[in-house]
């Protein structure tokens, strides 16, 4: 669903307070969009691990979410985790070639090709390499 905002002194729900606020996803051509979600809707964010064992059947997209100022955000997200030692595996006829050829190739993301060494590289060992090499990726930012 949609965001829902509070007032932070009230604890009362607001309308939000900036149209540029809530969540923005890059498009087939790394260009961010702002994405409003109607109330009575339900958006799904497909990840790089869905990608992966998938054998690239379903395509990650690069994502993220700005906060208004001044007040709460809340939104539902829900995740699918598995235990750090899950192998990532493309499933039989699909390749590593084929995982990284079907994903976006975005300037604001570390390649996945950087980061998933291959089949059977764990969810663990995957989540840790991603967070590494974020933390010293400078992206290059125009839209």
């Amino acid at each position: 669903a949609g965001d829902m905002y509070l007032d932070h002194k009230t604890g009362k729900a607001i309308p939000s307070p900036d149209p540029n606020a809530g969540l923005y996803v890059v498009d087939r051509n790394d260009v961010r969009q702002h994405i409003a979600l109607p109330s009575d809707c339900l958006a799904v964010q497909i990840g790089e691990c869905t990608q992966i064992i998938t054998g690239g059947a379903v395509v990650a997209t690069p994502h993220c979410v700005r906060g208004a100022p001044n007040v709460a955000r809340i939104s539902l997200p829900c995740f699918i985790d598995t235990p750090p030692t899950f192998p990532l595996n493309v499933p039989d006829g699909s390749s590593r070639d084929d995982v990284v050829a079907a994903g976006l190739q975005s300037r604001r993301v570390p390649p996945l090709e950087q980061r998933w060494t291959g089949d059977g590289m764990t969810f663990g060992d995957f989540l840790q390499k991603t967070f590494s090499l974020y933390y010293d990726w400078k992206p290059t930012e125009t839209s």
